[in-house]
């Protein structure tokens, strides 16, 4: 059996502290008063990988995010009302504002979601934009070093906070035409109850942004709010007469007229505009599988797409190949549910997301017609993880089931981190918010 220490358990285990508890106290000083109490459990010991996963890794966060930006084009040849039929249901005028976007070519942060299986990386899911999880459990790395001494020593977590902020830096030096010495960021974000929320957000990253800041001798600040606080004055985007050259929209805020203006005009790099439904949408996975099997995409990115993205198509009443085989949708997946997976097209957190081997014949096809009616779905086969070897609360080393967060900020690999569930008798759904602990990922020097 498989361990998240790979072939370095036997010497991770020999060098750690004694009584390595299965989880870490996240309520500690050198933990950032934001991430206190975190609402996870944190693993006390890293998933340790070899180089070649980590180059793997690497190619699919930088490469696929490349290719799904080319669908607009690839697929539906830029045509205005093709794109508004499939993404924005028939708006022509939306679309034209998504597709005017997209063309900016404003590369956003991307983190890829797969599960390692018995072939290798499949890749579940393509989430893109500001508000993509996974990165505060850098934050931990510390309290985990702690207890493994060895691994500042052999191996190497990849900083995806450090990374994240320089690619956000860069990309912000790129787009906005008038930098001078000043970056202001502001982050859309849910009204905070507690004052003392606010202040401890804004000195986490504000410190962050000033690590990389520093480094190209300019200064800046992050405010954070409500998109609507922001206004033009004069030919600048400003919050209370600060200057922003960056808009994140972490909240899913509505855009205002303000925000398009200043990113038609160059004012500011906002990654999180219209054309990101273009890409956010999980059907792209299957249209890139369809590109691969047209040959529409080289033979280097055919083979990658069709070797990490598992079979995947849009769920209506149609006919499809499965196997090399012609059979209608539905009543392949009536007849066959422990092979395939449903999921809402436009999703998150492991909501309605069903595994039809962990559902009953009679509960399937209810899920079936249910999805049929009131979203846009799609149809997956089923990407069985490997069992690897991690402790439970209890502190045994059992089976556990992974799903791996794989960053790509442009073309640099941001690192990863894993969510893990020793649940047998669950629904299949492995997620933070559903129960599964988290943990860093280390790579072998």
């Amino acid at each position: 059996m498989k361990t998240i220490l790979s072939y370095q358990h036997e010497n991770l285990v020999n060098a750690a502290v004694e009584d390595v508890p299965p989880y870490i106290n996240t309520n500690v000083p050198s933990v950032p008063k934001m991430f206190r109490d975190y609402q996870y459990p944190v693993s006390s010991w890293p998933v340790v990988i070899d180089k070649k996963t980590a180059e793997r890794l690497s190619l699919l966060s930088t490469r696929i995010p490349q290719l799904i930006s080319k669908i607009p084009t690839l697929y539906f040849d830029n045509d205005e009302q093709r794109i508004a039929d499939f993404y924005v249901n028939g708006n022509k005028t939306l679309a034209e504002y998504a597709l005017l976007s997209h063309k900016k070519n404003v590369a956003a942060s991307y983190r890829l979601d797969l599960t390692y299986t018995e072939d290798g990386f499949k890749i579940l899911e393509a989430n893109i934009g500001s508000s993509i999880g996974g990165w505060q459990v850098q934050s931990f790395e510390e309290i985990i070093k702690q207890y493994h001494p060895s691994l500042g020593e052999d191996f190497t977590s990849r900083n995806v906070q450090e990374s994240y902020y320089s690619f956000l830096v860069k990309k912000v030096i790129e787009h906005v035409s008038d930098i001078q010495d000043e970056i202001n960021i502001f982050i859309s974000m849910d009204e905070m109850k507690a004052e003392s929320t606010k202040l401890a957000i804004l000195e986490f990253l504000n410190y962050l942004l000033r690590q990389t800041l520093d480094k190209r001798n300019l200064k800046g600040e992050i405010f954070i709010g409500n998109l609507k606080e922001l206004d033009f004055r004069g030919d600048k985007l400003c919050f209370n007469n600060k200057r922003i050259h960056s808009v994140l929209n972490m909240n899913s805020d509505e855009v205002t007229p303000s925000i398009f203006r200043a990113f038609v005009m160059d004012l500011i790099y906002f990654p999180d505009h219209l054309g990101v439904a273009l890409e956010s949408d999980k059907r792209n996975l299957g249209l890139l599988r369809e590109l691969a099997e047209q040959n529409k995409l080289s033979l280097e990115d055919k083979a990658l797409v069709l070797e990490a993205i598992p079979w995947t198509y849009t769920l209506e009443d149609r006919q499809v190949n499965y196997n090399g085989e012609a059979h209608n949708l539905i009543e392949l997946l009536k007849n066959n549910k422990d092979q395939f997976v449903l999921k809402a097209a436009v999703g998150y957190r492991g909501i309605d997301v069903f595994v039809g081997k962990f559902q009953n014949q009679a509960r399937w096809e209810e899920i079936i017609q249910m999805a049929m009616k009131e979203k846009i779905f799609i149809a997956q086969e089923f990407s069985q993880s490997i069992d690897v070897l991690a402790p439970n609360p209890n502190n045994e080393w059992k089976a556990h089931k992974l799903i791996w967060g794989a960053f790509g900020f442009g073309k640099k690999y941001g690192g990863a981190w894993v969510r893990m569930s020793n649940n047998q008798n669950d629904d299949g759904v492995i997620n933070s918010a559903t129960g599964a602990s988290v943990a860093l990922v280390y790579e072998t020097n």
